[in-house]
């Protein structure tokens, strides 16, 4: 095997092993905080300071590439200082470069609840991942939910992940199953595999 090969498929798996890992590391609710202020205009920092709350569409890459972008109705409220209180609400959309529609999100509450729908090139869906409150060992907890569909049957769900956290910590080990309430879990020898729906 060559070097130039070698190297690929290393970085490969390193990448992959790493969206698979932070699918399942609970944010807490403000993670993007820092992003929003860095998107901030001089304008809009003015007007926080006068006290006044602000209300845009905060649109920005998320990666260095700038493959894509994500923008939605965001509100931005004073604190007071260099203090602020950023409220994603709403629609959000991400979109390729080239304005090719590839996810959306809907913030369903204040606390930054969102329900996620990732799309494939097709324009079928790919996965979709939401929370709701779940009780573990007798404590409220929010478990976080991501199904994703076969790749030749859109509304086919393929393997479902559950994750359980309180604020950022996990509270209990995530697992896969079959469905979306977790009683069907997937064979002590199944591994993940977008291509494996056995």
């Amino acid at each position: 095997m060559n070097e130039t090969l070698t190297i690929a498929l290393v970085t490969l798996g390193v990448v992959g092993g790493g969206i698979l890992l932070l699918q399942h590391i609970p944010l807490g609710p403000n993670y993007q905080d820092g992003e929003f202020r860095r998107h901030l205009t001089a304008s809009e920092k003015a007007a926080l300071a006068r006290g006044d709350t602000v209300e845009k569409v905060h649109k920005a890459y998320q990666d260095v590439w700038h493959t894509y972008y994500d923008q939605g109705p965001l509100r931005v409220e004073p604190l007071g200082g260099k203090k602020y209180k950023f409220t994603p609400y709403g629609h959000w959309q991400r979109l390729s470069k080239q304005g090719q529609f590839q996810a959306d999100m809907h913030y369903r509450n204040p606390l930054r609840d969102t329900y996620w729908r990732e799309y494939l090139p097709d324009g079928s869906l790919d996965f979709i991942l939401y929370s709701l409150p779940a009780v573990v060992d007798g404590d409220t907890v929010t478990e976080s939910r991501m199904v994703y569909f076969t790749l030749v049957g859109a509304k086919d769900t393929a393997f479902v992940s559950h994750s359980f956290s309180k604020g950022n910590k996990e509270v209990k080990g995530f697992y896969f199953s079959r469905d979306t309430q977790g009683k069907r879990p997937m064979p002590k020898e199944w591994k993940f595999s977008r291509y494996n729906f056995e």
